[in-house]
């Protein structure tokens, strides 16, 4: 898992910002392959399976700012962006679930045009936890479910 630095993500989620938008929150999460593949994967092969689950892997940082929640799908600790999604607060009402548990924050968004899903460990960065349901809460309207 990549350990980020605040200054790393916030200044990848500011050069997606329109003019006059705040950065409110910013997490770093992921999306693994499904559990019974990577124990698949793993018991072939340890080290392959470990390259195969890391190159399946798919690392986000999103933000939510007074307007908008914007997702970035990237590669690498530079943050090479490979994907931006962007949704409006408004549009989200009632598409959004999320849960809140001691090690992981869960978000999805359904939606059927840019369906997201997403897991934030608490040691992403410095302050994921903190971060991540923060905006969960928000996304849900204060209803995330405690895990």
């Amino acid at each position: 898992m990549a350990r980020l630095k605040d200054e790393v993500a916030t200044r990848a989620l500011e050069a997606h910002l329109h003019p006059g938008e705040t950065l409110k929150h910013w997490a770093y999460g992921v999306k693994q392959p499904n559990i019974g593949l990577m124990i698949l994967l793993f018991a072939l092969a340890i080290l392959p399976g470990a390259i195969a689950v890391a190159l399946m892997t798919k690392e986000y940082l999103v933000g939510l700012t007074d307007r908008r929640f914007v997702v970035i799908r990237f590669s690498g600790g530079d943050v090479k962006v490979k994907e931006i999604v962007e949704y409006s607060r408004d549009a989200l009402a009632r598409k959004v679930k999320a849960s809140k548990g001691g090690i992981f924050t869960h978000i999805t968004i359904d939606d059927a045009q840019k369906p997201f899903v997403a897991k934030f460990h608490r040691m992403g960065m410095k302050q994921n936890r903190e971060h991540s349901q923060a905006i969960a809460d928000a996304l849900t309207g204060g209803q995330a479910n405690a895990a």
